[in-house]
């Protein structure tokens, strides 16, 4: 009765049932003492043993069936993030062991060894694992499921070796433990080893195996052998379905990462695996990459109804969802409901914030979360959203603060926090702090030197951009779509218009880049302030359809106004009319053309026009920070 109580679960009936027996042996301790290293409840197992101690005699040898246990749990609790005490237990209960000759068990050896290494002392769980006097399967798993999660990944692999060189049979733990060392470390050379091993040993099914090798495979970026992976169990848990949306997500397939959860559903009856909060993570994270807010909505609901909302993973995927589509109220109300919130919680609705251009509410949130007890330092998430803000407003001041708090954070050398320090120096007016933090990087990537080419680029320092490409593509760095906005916006500047051709010719052919819409807007303003409006429209004519939205006709009709030709200049405006219907910009450049022409009667009609469609020029604006120490910023308006 006390077994089956324990197997269900049911330890408060156990005990009772337990302290109820008129003769309790050491198989009845063993089992309820197994019941409490299932629940990782250590306190109460400790309870439980010192109580057997104090009614044994005081040199009596120590049951390994009935220690092991009691290690189990205490290996739990340290691994649930308990206190130094726990350590503290592990270090009496092994000397304990030792003084009782139980050590020499290899169940508490490995209990043992287990608990250290979760207890952060993996040089005494090594210790402890080197003097068994004999190991088995679950001894050497333990070892390298240890090692692994202590980052010494290559240790893990090199112990795994010596297990199967020891001749000690192989089992599914065994070989899901050195998996997930190869998919931690990107190691796939060595992971598809293993996979032949498992597959030798017909171990590949087994799900425990199958979802390691589909994760190992994800993380690699080959989702046809994580498909093949999962395939081969017979039926998915929810973890594979999880492995293998999480898979297509990371390789950009968010299409097929939401119809992969729509299956699971439908299978949900049949084979009991039910979503959980990773699931529905990675769906609404899907959701997100592909523009379906409403989709992203109805799995919020899903998520409300199983009770999985406040999950944390579930709440940070949903802010980002709602903060990246500008439902900034939705996004609050799920960030103020989650109960558990970390840094990526924190920086998920901080960059919601900031990319609506809320820079005060950003900075509130920003002190919030400072002054936030449970809280971890910012991450590169935090400290370049708040930084791109301070880009948009050129808030110096502000930004110079952020730049401290990155140093201070060990930060300063991440590629998206430098590159965002770059850009906004480089919007503030400072180009020299934005080459001090360039030329202090310690290493090469292409994000920090598009920020350059553009900074200066935007500056209208030509030569130093296009000197700044040329060394990029020297060092071996692939510019990006980003980096030719630059290049070509540099050529515009200068004036080097053939120079310009040449680049966008040479973006496909040479550099794998497809030249976008923003990039034709470059060159058409290049030959529009050459005075070559012909061959502009004539490059606007050769792009794609799809490509002639209302960017390049605008550059186009800039060129025209700035020109003053006439005909070109209302197809233009036509076009970014049809493209922007409640755009202002195209009726006032026509009006200024028609009147730089002395069209007074056709500038009129085109204000007229205007007004009877409802758009309104907006007013131009601008700000500045005033005052002393209690400074604030100033807004005026022309």
């Amino acid at each position: 009765m006390l077994k089956q109580l324990v197997r269900s679960g049911k330890l408060a009936e156990a005990r009772c049932l337990f302290d109820a027996m008129l003769h309790r042996d050491e198989v009845a301790y063993a089992t309820l003492l197994t019941g409490y290293a299932a629940a990782a409840d250590f306190p109460s197992a400790m309870a439980l043993f010192s109580r057997l101690r104090a009614s044994s005699p005081p040199h009596a040898a120590a049951d390994p069936f009935v220690l092991s246990p009691v290690l189990k749990a205490c290996a739990s609790a340290a691994a649930g993030g308990a206190d130094a005490g726990t350590l503290l237990h592990a270090a009496a209960l092994h000397a304990f062991a030792v003084r009782s000759s139980a050590a020499s068990s290899v169940f508490v050896s490995t209990a043992l060894a287990d608990a250290y290494a979760k207890a952060g002392r993996l040089e005494l769980a090594l210790r402890v694992f080197d003097e068994m006097p004999c190991k088995n399967a679950v001894s050497w798993t333990t070892l390298v499921a240890s090692l692994a999660r202590a980052g010494r990944r290559h240790d893990a692999l090199r112990r795994f070796a010596e297990m199967r060189a020891s001749g000690v049979a192989c089992d599914s733990h065994a070989c899901a433990a050195a998996l997930t060392a190869c998919a931690d470390a990107g190691l796939l050379p060595r992971g598809r080893e293993l996979h032949a091993i498992c597959a030798k040993l017909g171990l590949d099914a087994v799900p425990y195996v199958a979802n390691t090798l589909a994760t190992l495979y994800a993380r690699c970026g080959d989702i046809d052998r994580t498909l093949t992976a999962v395939s081969r169990m017979g039926s998915r848990d929810v973890a594979a379905w999880t492995t293998l949306i999480a898979s297509y997500l990371q390789t950009g397939r968010a299409e097929e990462a939401v119809e992969a959860f729509v299956r699971m559903l439908r299978d949900e009856s049949s084979n009991s695996a039910s979503p959980n909060e990773y699931t529905f993570s990675a769906v609404i994270a899907a959701c997100a990459n592909i523009e379906r807010v409403c989709l992203g909505e109805q799995l919020h609901a899903q998520a409300a109804r199983r009770g999985l909302s406040h999950a944390r993973t579930v709440a940070n995927s949903l802010v980002k969802l709602y903060g990246r589509y500008g439902r900034l109220s939705a996004a609050a109300d799920v960030f103020r409901e989650s109960i558990v919130k970390d840094v990526v919680s924190w920086s998920a609705i901080i960059s919601g914030f900031a990319q609506e251009g809320f820079s005060e509410e950003a900075f509130a949130l920003f002190s919030e979360m400072r002054h936030h007890s449970s809280c971890p330092r910012p991450n590169e998430y935090t400290l370049a959203s708040l930084l791109s803000v301070c880009a948009s407003a050129a808030a110096m001041d502000a930004g110079c603060q952020l730049h401290a708090l990155a140093v201070v954070a060990g930060l300063e050398h991440h590629a998206m926090v430098r590159s965002a320090l770059i850009d906004m120096y480089g919007k503030s007016g400072s180009m020299s702090d934005a080459d001090a933090v360039f030329c202090n990087r310690t290493r090469d990537d292409v994000i920090s030197w598009t920020a350059m080419i553009v900074g200066h680029a935007e500056h209208g320092h030509s030569k130093e951009a296009l000197g700044l490409f040329e060394e990029m593509c020297h060092v071996g760095l692939k510019p990006d779509h980003v980096t030719f906005i630059g290049v070509l916006a540099a050529c515009s500047h200068a004036g080097e218009v053939e120079l310009g051709l040449r680049y966008l010719n040479a973006m496909n052919k040479r550099y794998g880049v497809e030249p976008a819409k923003e990039h034709y807007g470059c060159v058409v303003d290049l030959l529009g302030r050459a005075g070559r409006i012909h061959e502009a429209q004539e490059l606007i004519e050769r792009i794609a359809a799809d490509e002639r939205d209302g960017v390049v006709w605008t550059s186009l009709l800039r060129a025209c106004a700035a020109r003053g030709v006439h005909e070109t200049g209302k197809k233009a405006a036509e076009r970014v009319m049809e493209a922007e219907p409640w755009g202002s910009g195209a009726h006032v450049a026509m009006a200024n053309l028609y009147a730089s022409k002395g069209q007074w009667r056709e500038a009129a009609q085109e204000r007229h026009l205007m007004k009877q469609k409802g758009v309104v020029k907006g007013a131009g604006w601008s700000s500045v920070e005033v005052g002393g120490d209690d400074r604030g910023v100033g807004v005026f308006v022309s």
